[in-house]
Parts: structure tokens; sequence; C-alpha cells
């Protein structure tokens, strides 16, 4: 049977910070990632003038190259 009592949001954040300080029963520590922004820059730009070096410094694929010169045309 649901309860009718009311809590404030007082107590339900105090609430909140007791399970902060509930210790883990593996004892092992929080792993979590250091934030980070990540900024991106998108060129849409395929009008290859150096081709090749295309090919040889960053697709290493001829195919690659020949269809981006042909998204150009």
């Amino acid at each position: 049977m649901a309860s009718t009592e009311k809590i404030t949001l007082q107590d339900a954040l105090q609430n909140v910070d007791v399970l902060d300080e509930l210790p883990l029963p593996d004892q092992q520590p929080h792993i979590e990632a250091a934030p980070l922004s990540i900024h991106y820059q998108a060129n849409m730009d395929t009008n290859f003038e150096d081709r090749a070096a295309f090919v040889a410094g960053v697709a290493r694929y001829i195919e690659e190259a020949t269809v981006h010169a042909k998204l150009v045309s």
C-alpha cells in the first residue's frame, strides 16, 4: 500500500547526500574520465588541388581519392 506521507525537497536532497556516503561492498574506486571539450571543424570541400598527396598521406587508397574527385565534377 502506498504511503500518503509527504516528503519535502530538502528531505529528498538529504537522502541523496546520504547515498554518497554509503560504502561500496567491494571497495572498488570510482573510475570516471575527466570532462574534456571537443572542438571539431568539418570541411566539406572535396575539390582537392593535390590529389596525389591526399592519396599518399591520408587516404592511401586511389579508389577513395577518385570518388572524391568525381564528386566535384
